[in-house]
């Protein structure tokens, strides 16, 4: 078989072309430290990979909002601590002392204090997180509590005391918001309402800790109006209370929530000596250990909540290291074996170079000659 030039300079040009595409391979492996840049140089890897990064991501998206609520739940958990601490503070310290041996002028400091109490309670329960009413339930747009014309308190605009709204105010107290954190969500049979299990409730109402909806009384036919300033607070107020509600019946008419029943107490403290009820002030002390106790059971129930978060933030975490080590395993090569092969290549390169510059140039003297 005759080997002329042309064919020799052919499959030279073939080698070296398979030499360089080689080199360039090896040489891209090392400089973008992955196993390929192209679904066609390994289908499979690369298809493994892709699944493995949809995970990752969704996995990443699913942490980012478990820590956005956990700082959401800590938040809630911060202001009805502060409810608990006002209503110990109500009922072990001002309290108490409001009913021990003293007359108007020092109940009247009481009263005061109490009033004052009862408006930084409001204000925790309208406490704000990212533009976010946290204590209004699945409503987070509006501030959830005010004080209506007869200084009642209100939930979403509904008076809190009248029993007419208990229903309603229920329904607010009881409602959920779902979020997916990655616990398989899920709807039921109709496909309108998620599965509790497989969602996370953010949702938290302040009615929780300040309103009882199962007490039989309520003062809701009473003004707990109060007038403030300079030595005249409760002084029409007072008089007006205790007109609709007489002497000996508070205990009877006692408020169904934590704020109205501070109004309550206060107006009780402000009437004269000769109209003082002691026993009615007493009872409403009482009932407010119960909105204490209450409060610190939300603020349990929110812990509880919280904790299961920061299982689930862990677990998250820890799915997060598993699956970028899996993708590194799949995607990235393993860079001594990478620099190694891309040295060899490159030094195959540099001898076919060579081998050519020797080819071509015994080539062109036998065609001189």
């Amino acid at each position: 078989m005759r080997i002329t030039t042309s064919m020799m300079i052919r499959n030279y040009q073939t080698n070296l072309t398979k030499t360089t595409e080689n080199k360039m391979n090896y040489q891209n492996k090392v400089l973008t430290q992955r196993n390929f840049t192209s679904v066609k140089e390994d289908p499979a890897a690369a298809a493994k990979a892709s699944h493995l990064t949809r995970q990752y991501l969704k996995n990443e998206d699913y942490l980012e909002m478990a820590k956005d609520l956990q700082s959401k739940l800590d938040s809630q958990e911060d202001s009805v601590y502060q409810v608990v601490k006002y209503a110990e503070e109500l009922f072990a310290k001002i309290g108490k002392e409001s009913l021990n041996g003293t007359n108007l002028e020092q109940r009247e400091t009481y009263a005061n204090t109490i009033v004052s109490i009862r408006d930084s309670i409001i204000q925790s329960l309208n406490a704000t997180y990212s533009n976010t009413f946290i204590m209004a339930g699945a409503n987070g747009t509006e501030a959830p509590f005010s004080m209506n014309a007869d200084g009642k308190l209100t939930y979403r605009g509904e008076e809190v005391g009248d029993p007419a709204n208990t229903q309603q105010l229920a329904k607010w107290r009881d409602e959920g918001l779902f979020i997916d954190i990655g616990l398989g969500l899920e709807f039921n049979g109709t496909g309108d309402e998620i599965i509790s299990s497989t969602a996370f409730n953010i949702a938290f109402s302040g009615l929780s800790a300040i309103w009882d909806e199962k007490s039989a009384t309520s003062c809701n036919a009473t003004s707990l109006k109060i007038e403030t300033g300079n030595n005249t607070i409760g002084i029409g107020a007072a008089v007006d209370y205790r007109t609709e509600v007489p002497m000996g019946t508070g205990k009877d008419n006692m408020a169904n929530n934590l704020v109205d029943l501070c109004s309550q107490l206060a107006l009780e403290l402000l009437q004269d000596d000769g109209n003082f009820d002691y026993e009615s002030c007493d009872t409403m002390l009482t009932k407010l250990k119960s909105f204490h106790e209450q409060a610190d059971n939300s603020l349990t129930g929110i812990g509880v909540k919280s904790d299961f978060l920061e299982k689930s933030i862990d677990r998250m975490e820890s799915n997060e290291l598993s699956l970028a080590t899996q993708l590194e395993r799949v995607v990235t090569p393993d860079m001594a074996i990478a620099i190694t092969n891309y040295s060899y290549s490159q030094y195959a390169y540099n001898a076919a170079l060579r081998i050519g510059v020797n080819l071509l140039s015994q080539s062109f003297l036998d065609f001189m000659r």
